[in-house]
């Protein structure tokens, strides 16, 4: 049987109450906060919004879904929402390879389902440098990994995990909204 030991795992969630929060993500109110003074590799619009209140409850069903696939009791953890933000690509936008960190759990909600030459989300390989030319050649292993836009689904992922967004190269607006999860086991 193969087997793999690793600390990088992303769930694709279908939320139960999807229309839900499109609704109140749409029609969001922006926070007087916008400045993202950690924006300065990447080439994007960002607003932040002003959800955090509704966060928890508006997103509880998908957080119960992936701590469940985890294996893990999600009422021994409190939840706080640090942040959150819609992404709007343009031609040529694009967002460098990042992560979250020293913050928990990170997570994508997709506005639009992803089309031709659009920007897309994919996870950074960084144990790909490691790998030898022959497996490379081989196709065993690859440096990204894409994770395909649907509207209304919502990846989730550990804040460490390094990501970010292919250059957008049409004309369709491609839009995400990104968030970021503090999780206390006290």
């Amino acid at each position: 049987m193969l087997d793999n030991i690793t600390h990088n795992y992303y769930s694709l969630i279908d939320p139960p109450n999807k229309e839900e929060i499109l609704m109140n993500i749409e029609n969001s109110e922006l926070t007087e906060d916008q400045e993202f003074p950690w924006a300065n590799g990447c080439a994007i619009q960002l607003e932040r919004l002003d959800l955090q209140e509704k966060f928890i409850p508006l997103f509880r069903s998908s957080l119960e879904i992936f701590f469940n696939e985890l294996n893990l009791d999600l009422s021994r953890l409190s939840l706080y929402c640090h942040e959150i933000w819609r992404n709007t690509y343009s031609r040529n936008f694009f967002q460098e390879i990042h992560d979250h960190t020293p913050l928990h759990l990170s997570g994508v909600l997709f506005l639009t389902d992803e089309k031709e030459d659009d920007g897309r989300f994919f996870f950074y390989n960084e144990g790909y440098k490691e790998v030898s030319r022959e497996w490379r050649d081989l196709g065993f292993y690859g440096d990204r990994k894409f994770i395909r836009a649907e509207r209304g689904k919502i990846l989730l992922f550990p804040s460490h995990m390094l990501h970010g967004v292919s250059v957008h190269k049409s004309d369709n607006i491609r839009k995400t909204v990104s968030f970021n999860i503090i999780l206390n086991t006290d």
